[in-house]
C-alpha cells in the first residue's frame, strides 16, 4: 500500500511541474513582444526584415530621418531600416511607380499631384492608418491640423499623410533692415516705398532663381488669395467650371507681379540663378529679400557667413485686399505607401512612429521646421529666423492651393504656360497671360475631364 501510494504521489508532483512549465513558457511568450533584456519589440517573431524607406532629400536634410531610423530599430528588434535619400527623387518616382521596379515601402516626397497616382492604382489605401492612433495612442486624422486633414482624402479614402508644414513667402536680411531702420512692408504700396530706399543704398531689392521660377509661387498664389478671399480660392481649387480663370483676383496678383519686374526691383543676373545660387547672394548680401520657404535657414546653414540674420515676413497685401492676415502654408509634401510595397503594414507602422509627439518635436529641433501635427514645442529651442516663422504661423490664417480634383492637376494654375516666366522676360504681360489662360481652359475644358476620368 505504501508503494502504490509514494507512486500516485509520484505521478501528481510530475504534472505539477508540467504546468507550471507550460504556464511559465506562456506568460514568456506573451511578454516577449513588450520587452526583452530591456529593449522593446513590436517585431514580428522570426525572420528578420527589411524597411525601404525613400525620401527627398533637400531643405529638411537627412538627420531627421536617420534619427527616426535608429529609434524604430530599437523599438523593432527584427527590422533593418534602409534610407534612401536623393535629391531628384521626384522625377524618379514616376517611373518606379509605373514599372513596380525598385519600390519603397514607404516615401517621403515633396508636393505633388499625387491624386494622379492613386487614381492609376499606384497607391496602398491608408484609410486604416489614416483613422488610426499613432504610438502615442492618438488618432492620426485628430492630430493632423484641418489643412494637412483635408489634403489627405481622394474619394473618400486616404491614399497619403502629409508630412511636413511651414510657410513659403519672402524671407529678408533682418540685420541689413534694422541697420537701415527699414520696417517690414504690409502693404504693396509700402514695399514700393521700401524697394527705392534699398535701391539708393546700391543693393538689390529682390533675387529670384529664373531657373527655378516657380518659386514666385510663393508671393503671387498669397496676392491671388489676398485679393480674392478665400471664397475665390475655394472655387479656383474646386475647378468646377473654366470661369475661376476669368476671375479678377488672378489679374490682380499678376498685374503685381509684373510691377515688381517693371520697377527694377530685381538683382541683375537673377534669371541665370538656380535656388542654391539665389540664396548665395541673399546670404551674402546682394539682395534684401528672396521668395523662398521656412527651409531657408537649414539648407543654407553651411554657406551662411557668420552673423547674418535672416527671418521671413508675411507677403505685403495687395490694395482692396479681401483678405490679410493670411499665410501661405506649405502642407502638400506626402507620405505615401506603393501599392506593390512589399513590407506595407511595417510602412504603415514606420509612419505612425513618425507622427508621435517624440519625433515630430524631434522634426523641429533638427530641422527648425515643422510638422502639420498638434505637438508642443515647448523646451524646444529655436533660432531667430524659426521663431519668426512661428510667429506668422500662429497669428495668421492658412491656406494652401492643395486640391482633390484630378482636373486641378492636369489644368495647373496657369494652363496656357509658365506666367512668371513670360511676364518676368517679357514674352507676355499680365493682361495677355491672364486672358490667354481663360481661353485655354475654355478651350481644353472637356477634353481634360475625359482625361482624368470624369466623364
Amino acid at each position: 500500500m505504501m508503494k502504490r501510494r509514494w507512486n500516485r504521489m509520484t505521478w501528481l508532483t510530475a504534472m505539477l511541474i508540467v504546468a507550471m512549465m507550460l504556464a511559465s513558457a506562456c506568460a514568456n511568450n506573451s511578454n516577449g513582444s513588450e520587452e526583452q533584456g530591456g529593449k522593446e519589440s513590436n517585431a514580428p517573431a522570426g525572420e528578420k526584415k527589411v524597411l525601404k524607406v525613400a525620401f527627398f532629400q533637400g531643405g529638411f536634410g537627412d538627420a531627421w530621418f536617420k534619427e527616426l531610423k535608429q529609434q524604430f530599430e530599437a523599438k523593432h528588434e527584427n527590422v533593418t531600416v534602409e534610407l534612401e535619400g536623393d535629391p531628384g527623387i521626384m522625377e524618379k518616382m514616376g517611373a518606379r511607380f509605373e514599372s513596380g521596379a525598385n519600390l519603397p515601402d514607404v516615401a517621403f516626397l515633396t508636393n505633388t499631384h499625387w491624386q494622379m497616382w492613386a487614381a492609376q492604382g499606384f497607391l496602398a489605401d491608408l484609410t486604416d492608418l489614416y483613422e488610426g492612433t499613432d504610438s502615442d495612442g492618438v488618432t492620426i486624422k485628430d492630430s493632423l491640423n484641418e489643412a494637412a486633414r483635408q489634403y489627405a482624402i481622394y474619394k473618400e479614402k486616404a491614399y497619403i499623410i502629409p508630412w511636413s508644414d511651414g510657410y513659403l513667402g519672402l524671407a529678408y536680411n533682418k540685420g541689413m533692415f534694422e541697420e537701415n531702420g527699414w520696417e517690414v512692408p504690409k502693404t504693396w504700396s509700402e514695399f514700393a516705398e521700401l524697394a527705392e530706399k534699398i535701391k539708393e543704398k546700391g543693393i538689390a531689392p529682390i533675387v529670384y532663381p529664373g531657373k527655378v521660377i516657380g518659386y514666385w509661387d510663393f508671393v503671387v498664389k498669397p496676392m491671388m488669395v489676398q485679393a480674392g478671399g478665400f471664397q475665390y480660392l475655394n472655387q479656383l481649387v474646386s475647378m468646377d467650371t473654366p470661369e475661376v480663370f476669368q476671375d479678377p483676383a488672378r489679374l490682380t496678383a499678376l498685374e503685381q507681379f509684373e510691377q515688381l519686374f517693371q520697377n527694377d526691383w530685381m538683382l541683375k543676373g537673377s534669371e541665370a540663378l538656380n535656388h542654391t545660387e539665389a540664396q548665395m547672394e541673399f546670404v551674402n548680401g546682394k539682395a534684401a529679400m528672396i521668395p523662398n520657404g521656412n527651409w531657408l535657414e537649414n539648407e543654407m546653414k553651411a554657406s551662411t557667413p557668420e552673423g547674418f540674420r535672416m527671418a521671413m515676413m508675411p507677403v505685403p497685401a495687395v490694395d482692396g485686399a479681401k483678405e490679410e492676415n493670411i499665410f501661405f502654408s506649405l502642407v502638400g509634401d506626402i507620405t505615401v505607401v506603393p501599392a506593390k510595397s512589399k513590407e506595407q503594414e511595417l510602412a504603415k507602422a514606420f509612419i505612425a512612429f513618425a507622427a508621435s509627439q517624440e519625433m515630430n518635436r524631434k522634426f523641429t529641433e533638427l530641422t527648425g521646421n515643422f510638422r502639420p501635427f498638434d505637438y508642443s514645442l515647448e523646451g524646444v529651442e529655436v533660432s531667430e529666423f524659426t521663431q519668426s516663422v512661428m510667429d506668422i504661423m500662429q497669428n495668421n490664417k492658412a491656406f494652401t492651393f492643395n486640391s482633390n480634383n484630378p482636373l486641378f492637376a492636369k489644368m495647373q494654375l496657369y494652363p496656357s504656360g509658365d506666367a512668371y516666366g513670360n511676364i518676368a522676360f517679357g514674352a507676355k504681360t499680365a493682361e495677355q497671360q491672364f486672358q490667354d489662360d481663360y481661353a485655354f481652359a475654355k478651350d481644353k475644358w472637356e477634353a481634360y475631364k475625359k482625361e482624368v476620368g470624369m466623364e
